[in-house]
């Protein structure tokens, strides 16, 4: 039935698709933040970002982003849009790179499964740095946000957040949960907030949060039980479907969200980011890596690559 309503689309109205480089400049510049940073991981200029992003929103007839005071934020139509196309392209792009590296030559191609903020925000960006260490390898990034999906469970590599599991012999704790609020250096100016928040600070400040009900991870009102503050009213805390989305807010100054180690490191390195606390720290969770075939000469030196890059 997909393949048919696709065939109509495509023999029906060739011009109802937009550029593809359009839908990745668009995505890029979500995921990363802002079109300077979306061309940097493109390897591409600024103006070449803008100008994809201006085509893609002529050719769908409403803007994506707001624009107004100098600051790029999506609205409310780029967000639903982001939400659609983001997990179709990961997909487009990673069979076209299968493709691509299955008729070049065979070569053992590595399927590395995670959660799609951790994907994006950790995996990816080191993904060249793996090849380069790996050469004669290929590698495929699944972002999969639920463990009982077939893609998770057929991975070579998996790395599932939760609770550690004393039973499973296969997985290893490789990363403690460490979360912690975060903002952007403007807000935090703006809003006087020091290194630590208390009480006071959470009732003033805009507090945004991912709309996901999942035990696994920590909220605005459990991380305050666990910092030992008293929660403020949490029916204005803003939602958001995905954390690349919610990321992308923090960056553009709308407020303060929660973040975790390791997936947001980056972007306190770089500056984009500022992490103020407490800092909570939960030794009964955290990411665990599994590995399908633990004693493959192939598989064993990857993990051991991505163990000494969690440990750094």
């Amino acid at each position: 039935m997909a393949a048919r309503q696709f065939s109509n689309l495509l023999s029906s109205d060739l011009g109802a698709l937009p550029s593809l480089r359009g839908l990745i400049a668009f995505e890029a510049t979500v995921r990363c933040g802002s079109m300077t940073a979306a061309a940097d991981d493109m390897n591409t200029t600024q103006p070449t970002i803008s100008q994809r992003i201006r085509a893609l929103e002529d050719h769908l007839g409403c803007p994506l982003f707001d624009r107004r005071g100098g600051r790029l934020s999506l609205n409310a139509r780029g967000e639903a849009f982001y939400e659609e196309i983001a997990p179709g392209l990961e997909r487009v792009c990673g069979a076209i790179n299968d493709i691509r590296r299955q008729t070049q030559e065979r070569t053992p191609v590595i399927s590395i499964a995670a959660g799609a903020g951790f994907t994006h925000m950790w995996l990816r960006p080191r993904l060249t740095r793996l090849e380069n260490t790996f050469p004669d390898r290929s590698f495929r990034l699944i972002p999969i946000d639920r463990d009982e999906a077939p893609e998770m469970q057929s991975a070579d590599i998996a790395l599932r957040f939760g609770p550690t599991l004393q039973d499973e012999l296969t997985d290893t704790l490789v990363v403690p949960e460490k979360a912690f609020p975060i903002c952007s250096p403007e807000y935090a100016n703006q809003h006087h907030l020091d290194t630590e928040l208390d009480a006071k600070a959470l009732h003033r400040i805009t507090l945004l949060h991912l709309d996901i009900r999942d035990p696994r991870w920590l909220d605005w009102a459990s991380w305050c039980r666990l910092a030992h503050l008293s929660p403020p009213p949490l029916e204005k805390a803003f939602p958001y479907n995905n954390f690349p989305l919610l990321l992308n807010a923090v960056v553009n100054h709308q407020g303060v969200a929660l973040g975790w180690s390791h997936v947001i490191q980056d972007m306190l390195n770089s500056g984009q980011l500022v992490a103020l606390g407490p800092h909570v720290t939960r030794k009964s969770h955290g990411y665990r890596l599994s590995v399908r075939n633990p004693d493959s000469a192939v598989i064993a030196p990857i993990v051991s690559w991505l163990e000494r890059e969690f440990a750094g």
